[in-house]
């Protein structure tokens, strides 16, 4: 496939762009706002080649034709893509010190797999969904690094895998298979802790974020939806009161 391991090593001139737009521009105040929405899906349209694409993103291509939407479901905007032997990615620059917006929410469905897509195996590394964190360090073509959390066909879940095409992209798995396929659902990362758990030190700034769908490898067929896309300052998930207080919620006063 060319998925972004294939993106950075066949399309270098691209993301080098971008990366050194990064390095050298200064820094937007991330103080105030709750969060950064990435996303930004005003309208309703087709994308081309050449025209089309939604605000602030960037178009590529590695293999057969683009077929990407933005449209209307449940009355909102979510951006459609679908490949068919195809590879491509949207990728938008942006600036995030993660010290002050440690937090990536987004939300995906998906609705079809690549069939027989494996990111363990070189040859069937496909995936119908990926959001990729891209961090951008000088030299920018030698230590660029990719944080890539993808719904993958075959791996486990929390798998973490270092891309055989380009080292420097590691897959976190987040969903896999087809248990939860047609079906909205909202994820939300630590940023932080991701990195430090796959690269073992801590992150520089945030450069940009990339969405990918592929399924050129296998051959074969692969569908997902993406709605907004935000970097957080505090973690939105609810998480279960301590041991003490459930035990306490649960058993009645005597």
């Amino acid at each position: 496939m060319a998925t972004l391991p294939g993106l950075w090593v066949r399309s270098a001139s691209f993301i080098a762009a971008g990366a050194l737009v990064c390095l050298l521009s200064p820094a937007p105040a991330q103080s105030a706002a709750s969060s950064l929405v990435v996303s930004n899906y005003s309208k309703p349209l087709i994308v081309t080649q050449s025209n089309g694409l939604p605000k602030g993103w960037k178009l590529r291509i590695w293999a057969g034709e683009p077929d990407v939407k933005v449209i209307r479901e449940n009355g909102k905007n979510v951006l459609r893509l679908r490949s068919r032997v195809s590879s491509l990615s949207l990728y938008k620059d942006l600036k995030v010190n993660l010290k002050n917006y440690p937090h990536l929410k987004w939300r995906w469905k998906v609705t079809k797999l690549p069939k027989n897509a494996d990111a363990r195996v070189n040859n069937r590394d496909d995936q119908a969904a990926g959001v990729y964190v891209v961090f951008p360090r000088f030299p920018k073509m030698i230590n660029t690094q990719l944080l890539a959390y993808i719904w993958e066909t075959s791996a486990p879940v929390g798998s973490i895998l270092r891309n055989k095409k380009n080292p420097a992209v590691h897959y976190i798995v987040v969903r896999s298979g087809k248990g939860r396929l047609n079906e909205w659902i909202t994820e939300e990362r630590n940023v932080i802790e991701d990195y430090r758990q796959v690269f073992g030190e801590d992150p520089p700034m945030v450069g940009g974020v990339a969405l990918l769908i592929d399924s050129d490898d296998t051959h074969s067929q692969a569908e997902s939806y993406f709605a907004k896309i935000e970097f957080l300052k505090r973690s939105h998930v609810q998480l279960p009161p301590p041991a003490n207080q459930l035990v306490k919620s649960i058993i009645p006063k005597p």
